[in-house]
């Protein structure tokens, strides 16, 4: 079987598509030049003042950093289908039926004077769409990218749905973290390694600083009772069990 496309890439309307391997893959670079365009567009029409120099001139070209993932690109055209997420013509997307939502949420942002891929929202779509489709979770149990004080993962999952009021309320028995890749620096497999290392020794400190974050809030929402944790990434799904254990945590591999 030939890997999923990974290299990087600047694609130009001017220029020649890169040759996908998928469909979906294909049908999503159309979708994804097409709101770099509006992209551009609207950041030539209405500069900021932090960027106004470089925005007055930006390229509706595309930068695919690590390429596009044929199993990102599957997930996320299913949940944009499913109407479980709605993208905008410059790249800002919603996730209607979640609990809650941040409200930046975009596919696409400024990187030189061109336009990159925010490539982790394709596999962060994906994850909460199989949730719904594959794993039964309500999309009002569900938070997606928790936007609240102190928040690190990229999902929560909730016993019950939201009562009256606060959605943070309730109790979070269930979260995932996306990564873009398997491998590299911030990949899963380092994610795992950094959290395993913690588990053991929750005084030890990860090679990537940024991992500290997810294993803190690991310990808040495992206080009182086990939780699931998904950790995802293209061509990746990793389950747990997240027990509390003597002070620390254990991740037992479900």
């Amino acid at each position: 079987m030939i890997p999923p496309r990974m290299t990087k890439v600047m694609a130009d309307p001017a220029g020649a598509d890169p040759a996908w391997q998928t469909d979906e893959q294909r049908r999503l670079h159309t979708l994804l030049m097409d709101c770099a365009e509006a992209f551009a567009a609207g950041c030539r029409a209405v500069p900021s003042r932090k960027y106004r120099d470089i925005d007055l001139v930006r390229r509706p070209a595309l930068l695919y950093g690590i390429g596009l993932g044929v199993d990102e690109s599957r997930v996320f055209l299913r949940a944009l289908d499913a109407g479980l997420v709605e993208v905008g013509p410059d790249g800002r997307f919603f996730v209607p039926g979640a609990r809650a939502c941040s409200a930046n949420l975009h596919l696409v942002g400024r990187n030189g004077d061109h336009v990159k891929l925010h490539t982790e929202v394709l596999i962060h779509v994906g994850a909460y769409a199989e949730l719904i489709l594959d794993h039964s979770w309500a999309p009002d149990r569900l938070v997606f990218d928790p936007f609240f004080s102190g928040a690190a993962l990229d999902l929560w999952g909730y016993a019950e749905p939201p009562g009256a009021g606060d959605p943070q309320s309730g109790d979070i028995v269930f979260a995932a973290e996306a990564k873009t890749r398997q491998d590299g620096g911030d990949g899963l497999t380092a994610l795992l390694r950094s959290l395993q290392l913690l588990a053991a020794d929750p005084t030890h400190q990860p090679p990537n600083k940024g991992h500290l974050p997810k294993w803190r809030e690991l310990v808040r929402l495992t206080a009182h009772h086990p939780i699931e944790l998904l950790l995802v990434a293209d061509g990746a799904r990793w389950w747990f069990t997240a027990q509390p254990s003597g002070g620390t945590i254990e991740l037992i591999p479900r």
